[in-house]
Formats: structure tokens, C-alpha cells, sequence
């Protein structure tokens, strides 16, 4: 149900609330009090209004633990010359060309003034527990490296120079007086004394913040460091100035002011990139980023072209004759080429990629990138005599344990760093059902999420830093590899989702969190459909965040019943399968609760999983989906819808329709905690009466996820499939914004042509 407390507009259900761009955090946060929700973004400065906030990219007192303020970020009403423009949706997934939503923050995408902002909500703690320890700065450094190391419910770690730590805790109680009992004995270990629960230890960082953010610019340092080099960074700052020095030991954002000496405050700066540090922006935007102005280029022979391609990558790894390249000629969808590609190079570096794309620049070559080829919209089949860029052999994962954080090769699959981060206590949470094929790399061209995005987020959300290579085969880094307010993140976010259009990625720097401790998996039956979507209503509003819900109408689970023989009603309305992580207490209360919202919403059969072996059997009915609907039909387009939580079942109702009007099998499944529906068309490919009635049958699915307010597509893209409904989905306003992006990365149109953007 959606509330509205002036000025604000509230859907619990849904995690959603729309808000002016005027009002400050603090307002809308006490309008979601009332519903156990907040926008986890608090600065220091409370009278921030949210558009400020949202043009720094800031994160307030807790980034440690929630980010900046761009990870909320769902939609936007913008005023441009005099019209309205509304950018993004209700959806937390919208894989609908460039993230103009995301790209807002930090000025990534300067399109006007905001005028009105929708964001993603999170539950209020259950309880919090702050600690202000007292020490050499040093000794307060050491220990917050260690705190952050040993898994800890974190949510800030606010730092003085003069010799303060304040550590905030947020979680259930008992956790928290588990966890503060850790800290005290940390602390005992290096000697520092301990206040619990001081009242008024925040007004200490919020006069620091007054003050630093009165001060010129160019008297301030702003800066985020990797946690290691802290130390040295800040006794080099004590020996060099009085000024104050503090920040997040966690994040490891730090800020020096008032700096009057512009020599030492150079000599500072170079001395914190020496160190790995960046410019940060918490206290002012960054500057409008500068779009590249690109090379331009003539052209020659395609005997040329080969020859020059062989001599980058060489023979070995240039393909060109038409046997080999059929292989590249499709992805895993539908989609079907309008030729072969001129050849397939597939590089090792960066360096190769650049030499490639100078080459393709040269001859006016269209290009194509492609990494696992497991795409179901047809964004990595090629355009006749192109040059297909082959990404797989960019698979080296280079993991900082203490920074969290993994350097990838866009070529790595998937599920390769996951496990590489899992043998290292360590947890990267988006999890495409393409995991054990897909790439990295094409996770980020199309925002990827899979299951566990509910709880924990998009592709997008994880994304810190970005290597690509432009049209001309110029080299370009951008986002700051740290903490994602640096000075180009937004030009890094405005490339994740956008298929391999604006620029090829080949390497990434990705955030990774501890792993959970413990997990624990509940299943419910519903006789009805709609008891099931209300269940999952009532479980978005009640705090608890699980970290999968997913969703199987009737028809799945029949088909997934006569394959697997389980004892699966056969004649259940709906299934929900609910997965709960985190701190073991955590995981045990939440398991409990969702049995019981799900008993309470009219549940015929729950069951919550006590083993490894519970977990396993659970699971496998949503694991065998695509070997079941091939006994009903041998093919099938399985399509990515994203649409409102609160317009689950209507969808899946109206979807049942157009399955009888068109005499095709559908079936629904999917995420049902963000509203990410996969409509599986089935069909035959050697019926004629199939094949013509399937597009019409998807158009008209797509039809119905407009109408609802959602999106063409979650996660899959856009393609060449979704292309034809982009002006219906975004309105010509927002195409030739689209537009002229691309026109500033690819003016020539070389860049995977024919693919996202309508003619």
C-alpha cells in the first residue's frame, strides 16, 4: 500500500519512498519512522538537502556500512529547459540502457535540476551500540583495521586525529552484546579507554563536519585511502599541520582542514596518492565529468585489418575463417546475425584491447564485445564485418583481503571469484543464474543481479573502479577503486548497463563484504497466487530482508513435480522459497519469523530447512526449472521482466491470459522480493504455428509490464530482442538523452551498433 505523509510518498511493501529534492534525510526519515524503514544515509550535517547529497554521491555517518547515497537511487524527476524529465522507476532492477538513476550521483550525469527523488529503503537496526574509545591514533587505527577483519555488525568507525574512535554497532541485541563484549577486549588490548553508550558522542563529527564544510575548497583536503596506509598517512599529516584531522577508519575517507599553506597541502595530496589515496567528495560535488573527446579515423583494406589484427593478438588467438566464426554468431538467445563477423581476436590485456580498437578505429570497423556469449537479448551477436572482441582470456583475480575488494579481468567467471572470495572468508553477492558460465564483464555491461540482489544489491552496487577502452582505443579508468565517491564513479556507473555501447570494459575493481556466518532456507506452498504475492508484501514491510525470495507459479511447479517426483501439490496456487543469512542469532529469528508470515498469509505447507541436506533439497526444485519445461516443450524464450512488488500477481495473472490467447505455454518464476518476473515462453522451433505466434506472445508481456510501471527488462538487457519497445518504455525525452551519451563515446556509431537504442 502506498502512504503519502507530506511531501512525502511512501510504499513500505515495495521499500520504496519519493521525497522533494529540497527535504533533507532527517525529514524523510522521521516520515519512515513510523514503518520500522529509513533511507540509511545520515550526514553530519543534517540541514543537507537530498539533492546535495545525491550530487556529492555522500554517505553520511554510516557509509561503512549502507555506501553512498547513489546506491538508493531509483528514479528522478529532473527539470531540463523548462520540461520534466523522469529518469529510472519503482523497480531495483531496470537493465533499460544507460543508468542515468545511478549515474545522477556524484554528477555523473548532469541533466538538470532534481526536482523529485524516489529511493530504495532499507529496515531500521533493531538496535544499536556505540562505543568511544580513547587512545593514541595509532593504536585507534590498528584496531579498526581489525574490527572491519573480524566480521563485525559495523556500522561506522568514525575517527579523530586527536585520539577518538567511535565504533557504532547495529543489529539484534543479543548479537550486539556479543559483538561490543569483542570490542571492549580489543581495546583492552591496546590499551584504550572505553565509554559505552555516550549520548552526545556524535556531536563531536558533526561540529568537525560544520566546520570543515565552512571552509574554501581550496583549505580542505578531502581524501579516501586504503585502510592500510591510514597510519602513515595521518602521521604525516600530524607532523606536517595543527589542523584537524578525521573521518571513517572504516571507509578510510579522511579530511584535513583548514589547510592554509597551498604548498603543503600539494605535498599532502601527493603524498596520499602515493599511498593509493583519491579525491573524495562528501562535502562538495565533484566537478561535471569530462566526456572523452575521441580520435577520429579513416580507412583501409580488410587485408589489412587481418594482418594487423594477427600481429596483436596473433594467429592463434585471431579467428577468421567462416567455419570458426559461426561459432560467435550467436549468444544464448533467439537472436539470430545478419552475417558473420570479419573475425573474432580475443586479447590478454588491456593493452591488446586498446591496439585492437585503434585498428577497428582506423578502418571504421563496427565492434562487438562479447564474454561468455550465455546473453538472452542478443547483445553480443555481431553485426556483418565486425570485429568481435573475445574477453575470456582477461580471467586473472587479484583479491586485497584487507581491503575487501577484488581486482578482475572482465573475462572471470562469475562463479570463479565467488569461490576465490568464499576460500578467503570473503563474499561476492551478486548471483546471475549464469553464474557458473557468465562473465564479469557481462554482468557489468547488462547490471546483473540474480537472487540475492534483494537483500544485497545489483552489479552495480559493487562496482568501485572501471578499466575500459574507447572507440579510438584510448585507455580510461574511471571510479576511485576505494569507497566510490571519487571524482569519475558516475561515469563508472553510467557504463554498467550499457552492453557493450560506450565502451569495451576490461578490467574492474569489485566491493566484496564478509561472508555471512550462517543460513538458513524456508519453504511455503500457497494454494492461491495471490496469497503468495501478499505474503511477500507483508514480508518487505515487516524488516526483514531476505537474502532470496523467489517465486514459482502453478505451472512451474508442476512441471517441476512431474520431473522430480517430490511430493509437490501439483495443484498449489504458488511457491515461495525464502533464504535468511547472516549472524547465526539473526538467521534463526528471521527463518522463524518468515515461517510465520508465511502461516499467517495462508501457507498450506511450510518448511524450514535444519541441514546442509534440508538446504539442498529445498533449493532443488527451483534448480531443475529449465530440465522440467523441456519435457513440456523443447524450447523456450525465457524472458526478464521487471515490474512493482505490488503488481506480482496482476502480472502473473494477465501473463496466464496471453498464454491462452496465443495456445503457449508460460511459465512464471523469479524474484519476487524485487518484482523480477521470467516469463518462459515454450515452444516448438519445428512448429511453424509456434514460431509465429512467439514474438507477438512476448510483445504482448511486455505490454503488460509497462502498463504496470515496470521495465522491459531486470538484468537480461536490452539487446537486439528489447530494442524495438525502448521508445515506448522511455519516451523520446529520455531516448535523446540516451542518444547523446552515446554520441560523446561513439560518435561514429561503431560500438555495437543496432543494439540497446531504437533506430
Amino acid at each position: 500500500m502506498t502512504t503519502t505523509a507530506e511531501p512525502f510518498t511512501i510504499n513500505p511493501g515495495a521499500l520504496l519512498a519519493s521525497a522533494p529534492a529540497t527535504a533533507t534525510a532527517a525529514a524523510l526519515n522521521d516520515a519512515l519512522a513510523p514503518y520500522r524503514l529509513c533511507l540509511p544515509i545520515v550526514p553530519l550535517r543534517a540541514e543537507v538537502t537530498l539533492a546535495e547529497l545525491v550530487a556529492c554521491n555522500s554517505g553520511g555517518r554510516y557509509r561503512l556500512h549502507s555506501g553512498p547515497i547513489g546506491r538508493y537511487v531509483r528514479a528522478a524527476t529532473v527539470e531540463s529547459n523548462g520540461a520534466m524529465l523522469t529518469i529510472g522507476g519503482p523497480t531495483l532492477k531496470r537493465a533499460t540502457g544507460y543508468n542515468l538513476n545511478r549515474a545522477l550521483a556524484g554528477n555523473g550525469a548532469p541533466l538538470g535540476t532534481v526536482r523529485e527523488l524516489t529511493f530504495n529503503l532499507r529496515p531500521l537496526p533493531a538496535a544499536t551500540a556505540l562505543q568511544l574509545l580513547r587512545g593514541p591514533a595509532e593504536q585507534l587505527l590498528a584496531l579498526a583495521a581489525e574490527l572491519v577483519a573480524a566480521g563485525l555488525a559495523l556500522r561506522a568507525l568514525a575517527f579523530d586525529g586527536d585520539g577518538m574512535l567511535l565504533v557504532e554497532l547495529a543489529g539484534l541485541p543479543d548479537v550486539l552484546d556479543r559483538q561490543a563484549q569483542a570490542v571492549a577486549t580489543a581495546a583492552a588490548r591496546y590499551h584504550l579507554s572505553l565509554t559505552a553508550n555516550p549520548l552526545t558522542a556524535w556531536q563531536h563529527w558533526e561540529a568537525l563536519a560544520h566546520q570543515h564544510a565552512a571552509l574554501p575548497s581550496s583549505q580542505r583536503l578531502d581524501l579516501t585511502l586504503p585502510r592500510r596506509a591510514l597510519p602513515a598517512f595521518v602521521a604525516a599529516c600530524r607532523a606536517a599541520t595543527t589542523a584537524p584531522i578525521w573521518g571513517d577508519a572504516g571507509v578510510g575517507s579522511l579530511h584535513v582542514g583548514p589547510l592554509l599553506d597551498q604548498t603543503l597541502a600539494a605535498s599532502l595530496k601527493a603524498q596520499a596518492a602515493a599511498l593509493g589515496g583519491q579525491p573524495c567528495y562528501e562535502f562538495g560535488p565533484p566537478p561535471t565529468p569530462a566526456f572523452p573527446a575521441l580520435a577520429q579515423g579513416g580507412r583501409v583494406t580488410v587485408g589489412d585489418a587481418i594482418a594487423e589484427l594477427q600481429a596483436v593478438v596473433g594467429s592463434r588467438y585471431l579467428i577468421h575463417h567462416p567455419d570458426q566464426l559461426a561459432v560467435y554468431g550467436q549468444d544464448a538467445s533467439i537472436a539470430q546475425p545478419d552475417g558473420l563477423p570479419l573475425a573474432v581476436a580475443l586479447p590478454a590485456t588491456t593493452a591488446e584491447v586498446a591496439a585492437l580498437m585503434n585498428i577497428a578505429a582506423a578502418r571504421g570497423l563496427p565492434v562487438v564485445t562479447r564474454g561468455a556469449g550465455s546473453g538472452l537479448a542478443g547483445g553480443a551477436v555481431p553485426t556483418a564485418g565486425s570485429l568481435v572482441i573475445g574477453l575470456n582470456r582477461m580471467e586473472q583475480i587479484a583479491i586485497d583481503r584487507d581491503q575487501q575488494i577484488a581486482h578482475v579481468g572482465a573475462g572471470v567467471v562469475t562463479a570463479e571469484l565467488q569461490r576465490a572470495a568464499e576460500r578467503l572468508g570473503l563474499f561476492y553477492p551478486p548471483d546471475p543464474s549464469s553464474q557458473t558460465a557468465s562473465t564479469i564483464g557481462g554482468n557489468i555491461a547488462c547490471n546483473a543481479g540474480g537472487p540475492r540482489c534483494l537483500k544485497y544489491g545489483v552489479t552495480a552496487d559493487y562496482v568501485l573502479g572501471l578499466t575500459a577502452v574507447l572507440a579510438d582505443g584510448s585507455i580510461v579508468r574511471y571510479g576511485d577503486g576505494l569507497a566510490g565517491q571519487g571524482e569519475s564513479d558516475g561515469l563508472a556507473q553510467l557504463l554498467v548497463g550499457s552492453e557493450g555501447t560506450l565502451a569495451v570494459i576490461t578490467e574492474a575493481t569489485l566491493r566484496l563484504i564478509l561472508l555471512p556466518r550462517a543460513r538458513r532456507t524456508t519453504m511455503a506452498i500457497f494454494a492461491d497466487l495471490h496469497a503468495a504475492c501478499a505474503t511477500v508484501e507483508q514480508i518487505m514491510a515487516s524488516g526483514i530482508i531476505p537474502a532470496s525470495l523467489e517465486l514459482m507459479d502453478d505451472t512451474t511447479i508442476a512441471a517441476v513435480e512431474a520431473y522430480l517426483r517430490i511430493g509437490l501439490p501439483r495443484d498449489a496456487g504458488a511457491m515461495l522459497l525464502m533464504l535468511a543469512d547472516g549472524e547465526p542469532e539473526a538467521v534463526e529469528r528471521e527463518a522463524t519469523a518468515l515461517a510465520e508470515l508465511a502461516r499467517a498469509g495462508g501457507a498450506q505447507r511450510v518448511a524450514v530447512a535444519r541441514t546442509a541436506s534440508d538446504e539442498a533439497n529445498l533449493w532443488q526444485a527451483r534448480r531443475v526449472i529449465a530440465p522440467a519445461l523441456a519435457r513440456i516443450r523443447p524450447n523456450r524464450l525465457g524472458e526478464d521482466i521487471s515490474v512493482p512488488v505490488t503488481r506480482i500477481a496482476e502480472c502473473v495473472n494477465r501473463i496466464k491470459q496471453v498464454s491462452a490467447a496465443y495456445e503457449l505455454p508460460i511459465v512464471v518464476f523469479g524474484h519476487a522480493g524485487d518484482g523480477n518476473l521470467h516469463p518462459n515462453i515454450l515452444f516448438d522451433a519445428r512448429n511453424p504455428t509456434d514460431m509465429a505466434r512467439l514474438w507477438p506472445c512476448a510483445e504482448a508481456i511486455f505490454a503488460i509490464a509497462l502498463e504496470v510501471g515496470g521495465t522491459l527488462s531486470g538484468e537480461h538487457g536490452i539487446g537486439t530482442l528489447k530494442r524495438p519497445f525502448m521508445r515506448q518504455a522511455l519516451g523520446d525525452a529520455q531516448i535523446a538523452i540516451q542518444r547523446a551519451i552515446k554520441a560523446r563515446f561513439d560518435p561514429k556509431g561503431r560500438l555495437n551498433p543496432g543494439k540497446v537504442l531504437p533506430s
